[in-house]
């Protein structure tokens, strides 16, 4: 596969693009006016031309065109060197199929024009300019307002299109234009050079068809059977698409009981914990804060939650012996409100050495979080949580009761509850089978099966909270010590925070749970195999 990280063109596999001509032949596609915005190395032609009645291919980059025009000299194609999204704007042509990969473009590294052209297709479309956070974006936007009356799109896409919050406004505006959405993901990685996983999006509007989401997956590009397959017709808009992995009755389910409990936010406050502006200068191990004679100006911080692991849901004094003895960076510098003049002068002699040292290309001093504060080595200390959570986490969220009373930078949460919560048995309820697997719903995955919760969607989790005896939170964290199984530890809680739920119903509420957690985990297992 042929790459370049600059354009953001990453070829398709030409089984990929055999599976999509199939496919759009299967669900009778009408090939009578086609265009592929982003030609690239024509690969999509060499299948096209063989189906198509007249053929449109956009190119920006002028060797490709002219790869283009001298490999596919056919009278129905008509290559232009054009800016698709400038075309978008301006063109009064009609297809009935667009088809293609759209570039991947940070807008950090696209041009100033670009980004403009991009906003105003958002604007034209209806839609806030804020969601144009990457160019295959824009190219769905654009692609939208080229469709005839019966038009079609079949993308791909990146997977993260189907749960990012940033593409939340878009994929909710598809619902409504489109009638038809077919979502198609693989077990098997199909683009081996890059970390992006990716998906098929097929949007059309199919004559007296009531709205529907079918939800595919496959092996491999080659298969033509599905390995499970899904339609979501009652709980639109589904927000996030990876969702239609599950049935219409499972997610009105969730939601129903989900009403049932308090949430996150009835409960208590939750805010990030410490922002730096550079971890690796202003978190030190004892080791170097005792070098530099300024164990006294620091505050025990937990950097990383990979630093206490997953076999114990309680931070406690042995938690910073532990880090101490290990040699962990966890003494946080706390300057804010000293000034140089009365700081050992060893901790001078390392502040004025750091200060010069370039992150990227930039010296830290002059980095924007240190830039913008006086004095620039003062980080911001912000208040701790009687309860620690990890926005990131692997089979299950990590969450911890603080009796260590310790911070945390910004990689967790940091829960303040009110009057009449208790921590202890706050954590303990969390691990239930109804609020993880809302912690599946309302999050995203990343690559390796990572898991990620942002602020809103923490604080809107359903918590059952009981009182629960301290025996009970002793049992559960010995079961976390002793690496038990996960299904063990959340039957157990369940026993006490879901008791006044049908046994029949939470073991509903745990299937969907172990569904939710297999959907982001089958590609990690899949690429193990093979």
């Amino acid at each position: 596969m042929s790459t370049n990280k600059e354009t953001g063109s990453y070829y398709t596999p030409y089984e990929l693009i055999e599976f999509m001509v199939m496919y759009l032949k299967k669900e009778q596609q009408d090939f009578s006016y086609v265009l592929e915005p982003s030609v690239g190395d024509g690969r999509f032609l060499s299948a096209l031309l063989s189906v198509c009645g007249k053929i449109e291919a956009i190119e920006l980059f002028d060797e490709k065109v002219e790869y283009i025009r001298s490999h596919f000299q056919e009278k129905k194609l008509n290559v232009m060197k054009q800016d698709f999204l400038e075309y978008a704007l301006k063109s009064t042509e009609k297809y009935s199929l667009i088809i293609g990969n759209p570039p991947y473009i940070n807008p950090k590294v696209m041009s100033s024009k670009e980004i403009d052209l991009a906003k105003q297709l958002c604007e034209k479309e209806g839609l806030q300019k804020s969601i144009m956070q990457n160019m295959w974006l824009a190219f769905v936007v654009g692609a939208i307002q080229l469709l005839n009356e019966k038009g079609s799109i079949f993308f791909v896409l990146p997977m993260e299109f189907l749960q990012v919050q940033y593409a939340e406004k878009l994929r909710i505006h598809l619902e409504k234009k489109f009638n038809t959405i077919h979502i198609v993901s693989f077990t098997t990685k199909l683009f081996l050079e890059i970390e992006q996983e990716i998906c098929l999006v097929y949007l059309t509007n199919k004559k007296k068809s009531a709205p529907y989401i079918l939800y595919e997956v496959y092996r491999d590009a080659t298969s033509t059977i599905p390995l499970f397959s899904n339609t979501i017709r009652k709980n639109m808009p589904l927000k996030k698409w990876s969702n239609a992995v599950l049935l219409d009755e499972d997610i009105l389910l969730l939601k129903q009981l989900s009403e049932r409990y308090k949430k996150m936010e009835d409960m208590g406050e939750s805010a990030p914990g410490i922002v730096t502006g550079g971890n690796k200068y202003f978190i030190l191990t004892d080791k170097q804060a005792t070098e530099y004679n300024c164990l006294d100006y620091t505050l025990p911080i937990l950097q990383k939650s990979s630093y206490i692991g997953e076999n114990t849901i309680i931070i406690d004094d042995s938690t910073i012996d532990d880090l101490r003895e290990k040699n962990r960076p966890m003494r946080l510098l706390n300057l804010s409100k000293i000034e140089e003049d009365n700081m050992p002068e060893k901790l001078i002699e390392y502040l004025n050495r750091i200060k010069e040292e370039k992150v990227g290309n930039v010296k830290l001093i002059e980095r924007y979080k240190c830039a913008n504060r006086k004095p620039w080595y003062g980080v911001p200390i912000v208040n701790k949580g009687d309860v620690i959570f990890f926005k990131r986490y692997h089979l299950v969220p990590r969450v911890y009761i603080n009796r260590a009373d310790i911070h945390t930078t910004d990689a967790g949460y940091h829960v303040r509850l009110g009057k009449g919560w208790d921590k202890d048995s706050f954590v303990f309820c969390f691990y239930n089978s109804l609020t993880l697997a809302q912690c599946e719903f309302q999050g995203r995955y990343y690559g390796g099966g990572v898991s990620e919760l942002t602020p809103s969607e923490f604080k809107a989790l359903p918590v059952p909270y009981c009182t629960i005896k301290k025996e009970d939170i002793d049992v559960l964290n010995q079961m976390f010590q002793e690496k038990r199984e996960i299904e063990e530890i959340v039957s157990f809680v369940n026993s006490r925070a879901l008791a006044d739920i049908e046994e029949d119903i939470v073991e509903k509420l745990e299937k969907i749970r172990k569904s939710l957690v297999k959907r982001r985990y089958q590609k990690k297992n899949e690429r193990r195999r093979s």
